[in-house]
């Protein structure tokens, strides 16, 4: 070691570089988690509902805002994964914290299986229905957490639910009550978004690039009816190979297709028999999530971009969502963002500082060598 360097000045410098390096790594990954609009569904009377961050934002069948509720106050710390209504209107969804590890998100990030239990850690966390407006909330079950169930489905007819466990690769279906009707099944590879049409379960199954039509019935549930190909040529030139998201639109099929770290999708959309017919043509910057008709509109939900896009059932771009509630939200998370971002700009001031700090006692050290 050079004699010239004192060994708490060498802690000092590392210490401090761990430090600007750990503010900006934690300032930067926290305002990337503040994400705009997610998850978009409709309930059974009609209404239309945005999911951005721990709020849902209630809309008329026409598209005109109506309520923000705030699951924060239902014990929903963090929102995970989907959520589905009852023919009542309760919401199935998961409350309580996030406790995946950094090796739960490098699993999964690695499209590894996930082995841990369904079992929730307290009795406050798991899958719970609850009443939006009493605020009123009971355990589903005996107690399932999937944590990240990104596709649910409840038939308003039977009150059944359908879920897409995606990180354990395989579907489920529950009764009204939370007991198990049937499965697990096998064979997808990290399942998604659930439909039920024409008494058959449609699953975008992501990693295995397909749509898959499967029985949905209790004692045949998830038999392979159906294989479909959504990924067209156009979409694999411009490396999109991840299915996510869909919605029937008129007598076509709207599908999110997205690159492989699930962002900068491209809806791609197909005739009434899966054949590719045209891309909607997003704007470059977009980064869609769900999709869903209301009226005679698509809405697709752009996470980056904080906004909720709307286009024609013909393909037009329309104006973006114009929602108070909306807007309320979209500010706060942009305040929050920006937040953040200072704090990991200020990790990068940080390390400036040390850098500049060696550079000066360096240039002090040769000039006392030269002066002597």
């Amino acid at each position: 070691m050079n004699s010239n360097v004192h060994p708490l000045i060498v802690a000092l410098v590392l210490l401090l570089t761990g430090v600007a390096v750990g503010t900006w790594m934690w300032g930067s990954g926290e305002a990337a988690n503040i994400g705009g609009p997610a998850e978009l569904k409709t309930g059974p009377d009609g209404h239309h509902y945005v999911q951005v961050r721990n709020y849902l934002i209630e809309h008329d069948e026409s598209g005109k805002f109506l309520k923000t509720h705030s699951l924060g106050d239902i014990g929903v710390e963090l929102f995970l994964g989907s959520f589905g209504f009852f023919s009542n209107g309760d919401v199935l969804l998961r409350r309580g914290p996030d406790t995946r590890s950094f090796a739960d998100n490098m699993r999964a990030y690695g499209r590894q299986e996930n082995k841990q239990s369904l079992i929730p850690e307290t009795l406050d966390s798991g899958l719970f229905r609850c009443d939006l407006e009493s605020e009123a909330c009971e355990r589903f079950g005996e107690g399932v957490d999937f944590k990240a169930a990104h596709g649910m489905y409840i038939n308003w007819q039977t009150n059944d639910v359908y879920v897409s466990d995606t990180t354990r690769h395989a579907l489920r279906k529950y009764s009204e009550d939370g007991s198990i009707a049937a499965g697990p099944t096998s064979g997808f590879r990290f399942p998604n978004q659930l439909m039920l049409r024409d008494d058959k379960l449609l699953v975008i199954d992501t990693n295995n690039h397909v749509v898959r039509v499967v029985d949905p019935g209790n004692g045949s549930f998830g038999n392979e009816i159906e294989r479909i190909d959504v990924v067209p040529r156009d979409a694999r030139t411009a490396h999109r190979r991840w299915p996510s998201h869909f919605a029937r639109v008129n007598d076509e099929w709207w599908v999110n297709i997205m690159r492989t770290d699930m962002n900068e999708g491209e809806i791609y959309i197909f005739d009434d028999d899966w054949q590719f017919v045209r891309t909607l043509g997003l704007p470059r910057e977009a980064d869609p999530i769900a999709l869903i008709t209301v009226d005679n509109e698509v809405w697709i939900s752009d996470w980056n971009n904080d906004s909720v896009r709307r286009y024609t059932v013909a393909g037009d771009q329309l104006p973006d969502l114009e929602s108070a509630g909306l807007d309320q939200i979209v500010a706060d998370s942009r305040a929050r963002r920006r937040g953040y971002e200072m704090i990991s700009y200020s990790g990068i001031a940080l390390f400036l500082l040390v850098l500049a700090g060696l550079g000066v006692r360096a240039l002090a050290l040769n000039m006392n060598r030269d002066g002597s």
